[in-house]
Formats: structure tokens, sequence, C-alpha cells
């Protein structure tokens, strides 16, 4: 597993639970096997992340390196 990877599964279960991967993928207009692939360290596509981040809030620089804040203040 990526440390990306890592760290958008960590946001989906805190945001949707360990049931919600279905909720986000739809949200994000992905198949839900597709979300899990980019969890696992599959590269995710830049539409997808920047769907990603706008729905979930998740700072693009702690998405990146895991430092700083979790989630962008401005959500």
């Amino acid at each position: 597993m990526s440390e990306l990877g890592e760290r958008v599964k960590e946001i989906r279960l805190e945001l949707y639970g360990s049931h919600g991967g279905p909720m986000l993928a739809s949200e994000l207009g992905i198949p839900y096997w597709k979300l899990r692939t980019y969890e696992d360290g599959q590269t995710i596509p830049g539409q997808t992340m920047l769907r990603f981040i706008e729905r979930t809030g998740a700072d693009p620089h702690w998405l990146l390196t895991g430092l700083g804040q979790k989630y962008d203040s401005r959500f």
C-alpha cells in the first residue's frame, strides 16, 4: 500500500465509516473497486484526486506528505 493510498483510506474511514466506501466512490464518479485499487497503491488520476479533496476537505499537503493538518481549515 502506498502512503498516499493509506492517507486516502484513513480519510475515507473517518468521514464515511468502514462501510462507506461505495458512497465515496459514487461521489467521486468511480466504481468502488477502483477506489480500493487507489487505496492499495495504484496511481490516482489528477481529476479523481481533485474531486476527493473537494468532497472531503482533505489538505493536499497532508495527503502528499502526511505532515500538517489533515483537513483544510477553509472547509
